[in-house]
């Protein structure tokens, strides 16, 4: 494609397509920036906002509330499925994507953003719109990257604290024309399962092994964690459960090599407060394996504010690196 600039598929330099009144559609080529499990997660928030931006009205990346205070589109839920030839892991400089996002209306203060991710190729689908959510769910695509936000916008109830924050949509946030997702497909059991039971899953996961726990300490880094508005940035809670992930497999012997090999084949997270920077976190990783197959694990991690004892976030994986064995 070209922008308005003229220029074919540089990253940060496409525009996206508007199909229709609640899809967009962009062509984009990886670059360095991209790549990386925070770094690709912060990239799909960014292309959240933009779409929220082109169809709803409102100029996400400086919107205000009623009371003129800044407004942010935040990230409660966050779903990424993969399949084993394309995930986020296999993403290389140079790679040319096709992102279709589709917002779906859940009233006044938050919006659903669905994204399919695809390699550009001859089987690349056309885009025409509307998303389908549908085929959005059953998709067992292996080439494809299947990524479900679930936002609400807040504001901070206390001038420089990031352990107040409080629902504050901007007037100018038009919602009303976004279609209704069908509600089998709703999030809500899934993050509620999450805030109630620490977990995503509904017991422990039948016929593997329990690992762990693995408790661990993790200061809050200001140099790293923190995003330009003084939040712990939402792509920074992957990192830090990347971190824990990585300490968790040294713990069963594995080494750095494993976690390099790593596919991620579906990570949930719950974003349930927010962390001051310099916070401490205390964070516990607990995994189960196959019989047999031990780099084929399943695993919760959940992050707590070590001052307060609030969970923070809660992080649910299916992990393998069967190339390491």
């Amino acid at each position: 494609m070209k922008d308005e600039t003229g220029t074919p598929g540089l990253p940060g330099w496409a525009s996206p397509r508007i199909l229709d009144r609640s899809t967009v559609s962009r062509d984009v080529t990886v670059a360095p920036g991209m790549c990386g499990t925070g770094l690709f997660v912060g990239q799909l928030g960014d292309w959240t906002w933009e779409a929220v931006s082109a169809l709803c009205g409102v100029d996400v990346f400086a919107a205000r509330n009623r009371q003129g205070e800044p407004a942010y589109l935040s990230f409660y839920y966050f779903r990424i499925r993969a399949g084993r030839r394309f995930h986020v892991g296999a993403l290389n400089f140079g790679d040319r994507l096709r992102v279709t996002s589709g917002l779906f209306n859940y009233g006044s203060e938050s919006v659903l953003a669905l994204h399919t991710v695809r390699r550009q190729d001859s089987d690349t689908p056309v885009d025409e719109g509307p998303f389908d959510p549908e085929a959005f769910y059953a998709g067992k695509d292996e080439d494809c990257l299947y990524v479900e936000n679930f936002n609400r916008w807040i504001s901070r109830g206390r001038t420089g604290s990031n352990e107040d924050l409080v629902r504050s949509s901007p007037p100018d946030f038009h919602y009303a024309e976004l279609p209704r997702l069908p509600a089998p497909h709703s999030p809500r059991a899934d993050y509620r399962n999450a805030r109630t039971n620490r977990t995503f899953l509904d017991g422990e996961p039948p016929g593997r092994l329990p690992t762990g726990p693995t408790r661990l300490t993790y200061a809050v880094d200001a140099t790293r964690d923190i995003n330009g508005v003084g939040l712990l940035y939402f792509a920074s809670y992957f990192s830090i459960t990347d971190w824990a992930l990585l300490r968790h497999w040294r713990g069963l012997g594995r080494d750095v090599h494993d976690f390099m090999g790593r596919t991620v084949l579906d990570q949930r997270m719950c974003y349930l407060g927010n962390a001051d920077p310099e916070a401490e976190l205390a964070i516990e990783v607990t995994g189960w394996v196959r019989p047999g197959t031990p780099h084929d694990e399943i695993v919760t991690v959940v992050l707590e504010n070590a001052g307060t004892g609030q969970v923070i976030a809660v992080s649910t994986l299916h992990v393998t690196a069967e190339g390491t064995q």
